[in-house]
């Protein structure tokens, strides 16, 4: 399980790295139970394709998760 302090650092390092992408709308942190917390990733609809090429499942410890945005 990782911690609010890795999930923090994953957040910023990804978000040095995708904010400036078209598809991005924000990056997050939040618990899941049972994981701890995760890095969560606010796509626009349709770019799940480009995201995934750009965001990896895990940075360290710390699981993302890549959420869709409503149309």
């Amino acid at each position: 399980m990782s911690d609010v302090g890795s999930a923090r650092r994953a957040k910023e390092e990804l978000k040095a790295k995708i904010s400036g992408e078209p598809w991005c709308v924000g990056v997050g942190v939040e618990r899941e139970d049972g994981v701890g917390f995760i890095v969560r990733v606010t796509i626009r609809s349709g770019a799940l394709d480009a995201a995934r090429a750009a965001i990896p499942e895990r940075l360290g410890d710390v699981r993302i998760k890549v959420i869709e945005s409503d149309p």
